[in-house]
């Protein structure tokens, strides 16, 4: 699938030029000047680099290629059609382009449990990551809902991994305090989000789109453990249950929403219980201490 805002150009240039300048075929015709007539003999650039040509023209140092470019975007940026498949724009993964989200305003996910926004065609990890795999081969991975309400505003985030084969990390700091985010299962990643370290709220508001944190291409490991459709339903309705008895547990003073523990509900605990109710719903061994 390519992205809808994806465009196509016949482009002509001058392959003698030291700055190739691309230039966009008129559709109702071509505009004649140097290049396209017999007056190219003109040009400085072909006096310095005279080839046989025809007296008529063209001149033998014109050229033309099919380029794609992007029509959301407000200054166009020509990409060879060859290349096109090797960017975001030619893949599955213009789903997570900033310009696409911003432009065409996807809905939000309807599934919800009890309030916590689940969508379907994602997996999840035991400690609220979640990973989208999609048909091209490559894969996306952020925090869910559950924990970006957890969390509450996000001041900044740092990526410890950006390239390689890791477990997908980020440190991000919410009411001063920093906590690591570690997805469980290792991938190759390729591309992390770095527009979240100049807007990190997004994170929060929008976990499942523009909040993505990590891209990369997943292996068999990658997808160990992660659930999916109605088992991660049925999951996240024992998680909900569980932290609502461990706030009445540990602290029975924190308000909660509708039955939902109230948003950024990890600042409104002392240090000791928030790290506490950290480690045990988001920890990176959340899983196995689980028995999953």
């Amino acid at each position: 699938m390519t992205c809808p805002f994806l465009r196509e150009a016949q482009v002509k240039y001058c392959q003698a030029a030291t700055v190739r300048k691309l230039i966009p075929l008129a559709r109702c015709g071509r505009v004649e000047e140097k290049c396209s007539s017999g007056a190219y003999t003109e040009c400085r650039v072909f006096q310095d680099r005279p080839v046989a040509g025809p007296d008529a023209g063209p001149c033998p140092h014109l050229a033309e290629s099919l380029m794609q470019y992007c029509g959301a975007a407000s200054v166009s940026r020509f990409v060879p059609y060859s290349e096109s498949l090797l960017s975001r724009c030619g893949r599955d993964s213009f789903q997570y382009c900033e310009l696409y989200l911003s432009m065409a305003h996807p809905p939000a996910p309807s599934d919800r449990v009890d309030g916590i926004p689940l969508p379907g065609w994602l997996r999840y990890s035991a400690n609220h990551m979640w990973l989208d795999v999609t048909e091209d081969g490559s894969c996306h991975a952020g925090i869910d809902a559950f924990l970006s309400r957890a969390l509450g505003p996000v001041e900044r985030i740092s990526f410890v991994w950006t390239q390689g084969e890791h477990r997908p990390a980020a440190i991000l700091t919410a009411a001063g305090a920093e906590l690591e985010v570690v997805f469980p299962n290792p991938m190759r990643i390729v591309d992390c989000n770095i527009y979240l370290r100049a807007n990190p709220a997004r994170l929060s508001s929008e976990p499942y789109t523009a909040g993505w944190l990590f891209e990369g291409v997943p292996s068999d490991e990658t997808l160990r453990g992660l659930m999916q459709g109605a088992e991660a339903r049925a999951w996240m309705e024992r998680e909900l249950q569980s932290i609502n008895q461990f706030l009445q547990e540990q602290s029975p003073g924190v308000a909660a929403d509708g039955g939902v523990f109230a948003a950024g509900v990890l600042a409104q605990l002392s240090r000791e219980r928030s790290c506490a109710l950290f480690h045990q719903f988001f920890s990176p061994y959340t899983g196995e201490r689980r028995g999953r």
